[in-house]
């Protein structure tokens, strides 16, 4: 199932498992932000796309 997030500051992320979608949220939030985030913050955010 597709999912996607989109942070605060715009950047989306898109991923086809859980497991990429936190991966790729924690990274992005660790080496841009400096700030770190839980995998169920990340999933609570996510959602799947409609397309």
């Amino acid at each position: 199932m597709h999912k996607h997030l989109t942070c605060e500051c715009g950047h989306v992320i898109h991923a086809d498992s859980d497991e990429e979608m936190v991966r790729q949220a924690q990274e992005h939030m660790r080496t841009v932000h400096r700030k770190s985030m839980t995998r169920d913050d990340v999933l609570k955010m996510a959602k799947e796309a409609k397309h």
